[in-house]
């Protein structure tokens, strides 16, 4: 709550110091009024302030987490995740979708639908807290699925560094949002699957296993993607496996970025 408090403490004091300025005439050399720096400044104090979170990280307590399968045959799974490092993988038991341990509280819903399981994984903070802002916030996450079980993954990441290693496991669809956050996402090695990635600022690895095949299209802004072409061969407007048309296991990826550095092996 104080680090909630004090964060839109700062911002008020911000516009409301930005706006007397204005009423008052004051101006900047160029002649535009004070309120035009709100948002530059706006970001420097947030980068401050999430540089200051790596070095003065509270304690927090660990707990595991296991959600049960239900004797469900297919399932859904969402995570939300802010600051801190987040890991996904295989290791879940038979009768378990998720296996995890998180550091600095989770809130999770389960709700059976038919033969498929709908689960949904965030981080425990308050209302309108920024959980990537405060240094006394850590969330550190290890997340374990059942590998066996055909399901749609969603991960809505923040300011985190990840690694997300999908290579064993049935994934019918991948959706992942990322924001200023370092990631490595190996992909699944079998079947047929979507796989549609929106990037921010962020820096993403993102690993192709030997034998599946890959269509990638990729929409950039200020973004640098480098691909090994000697496997995805660029055609047009998007690079493609030679076989993508008849592969037995394929992945087509979909890539929107901002201002981020894309790796595909």
């Amino acid at each position: 709550m104080r680090r909630n408090q004090l964060f839109w403490g700062v911002i008020l004091l911000l516009v409301g110091g930005l706006m007397l300025a204005g009423e008052m005439g004051i101006r900047l050399p160029n002649g535009n009024s004070l309120m035009s720096i709100f948002w530059p400044v706006l970001l420097i104090f947030a980068g401050i302030w999430v540089l200051l979170s790596i070095f003065l990280r509270g304690s927090a307590e660990t707990e595991n987490v296991s959600i049960d399968l239900q004797g469900a045959q297919q399932a859904s799974l969402k995570l939300d995740h802010g600051a801190g490092e987040f890991k996904v993988h295989s290791g879940a038991s038979l009768n378990e979708l998720v296996h995890a341990t998180i550091t600095g509280g989770v809130e999770q819903k389960v709700n059976r639908n038919g033969d498929r399981l709908e689960v949904k994984m965030r981080p425990a903070h308050d209302f309108l807290s920024i959980p990537f802002l405060g240094p006394s916030n850590q969330l550190d996450w290890d997340v374990s699925m059942n590998a066996n079980v055909p399901t749609s993954l969603r991960m809505n990441l923040g300011a985190n560094k990840s690694v997300i290693d999908l290579h064993d496991m049935n994934i019918t669809d991948i959706k992942l949002d990322t924001g200023a956050s370092e990631t490595t996402l190996t992909l699944p090695s079998k079947g047929l699957f979507l796989a549609d990635l929106d990037l921010g600022a962020a820096s993403l690895t993102l690993i192709v296993p030997d034998g599946l095949s890959a269509r990638i299209r990729a929409s950039l802004g200020a973004a640098n993607m480098n691909v090994d072409e000697s496997r995805f061969p660029r055609s047009g407007g998007y690079y493609q496996s030679p076989d993508y048309g008849t592969a037995a296991h394929a992945a087509d990826i979909t890539i929107d970025a901002g201002a981020a550095s894309i790796r595909i092996k």
